[in-house]
């Protein structure tokens, strides 16, 4: 008789510990997808500068918080869990089409008031982003200054 109980008991919170696993996955699944929607909702769209200082910020204020570690140059490593880098593509030659490429953090650390004055009315275009393998967020996204 106190075989079967504890046979039971054990099913029990078997059964409960499944439950509890399961719900936990899909909150974090969810919390992945919210995430991730913030910004996927720039991909296919034409942005301005100002939009791209805000997904810098949010990137790096995410960064922050997830204390992803630098590199000697102070840039973001990615950790394929929770790092965001992105990448912002300038014109420098409109008539050779030349561009220089940016990270996230030499744009921080030339100063957010100068590309906004410089580059608020551009627009930007989202072409290439990549997902953390194990976690499925968000890990990379370079936006491309378009041509007029």
């Amino acid at each position: 008789m106190k075989k079967i109980f504890i046979v039971i008991i054990l099913i029990l919170l078997i059964l409960i510990a499944s439950i509890v696993g399961i719900n936990i996955k899909s909150k974090s699944q969810r919390v992945i997808k919210i995430e991730n929607e913030e910004y996927e909702k720039y991909l296919n769209a034409d942005i301005y500068g100002t939009d791209v200082i805000t997904l810098i910020n949010k990137a790096t204020n995410s960064n922050e918080a997830n204390k992803i570690s630098k590199d000697e140059k102070q840039n973001y490593i990615n950790n394929d869990i929770n790092s965001i880098e992105i990448e912002v593509e300038f014109i420098t030659n409109e008539e050779k089409r030349e561009t220089t490429t940016y990270k996230m953090e030499q744009i921080n650390y030339l100063g957010t008031s100068e590309f906004i004055k410089n580059f608020n009315s551009a627009k930007f275009r989202c072409t290439d982003k990549k997902y953390h393998s194990q976690t499925g967020k968000i890990s990379y996204l370079k936006f491309s200054q378009q041509y007029e």
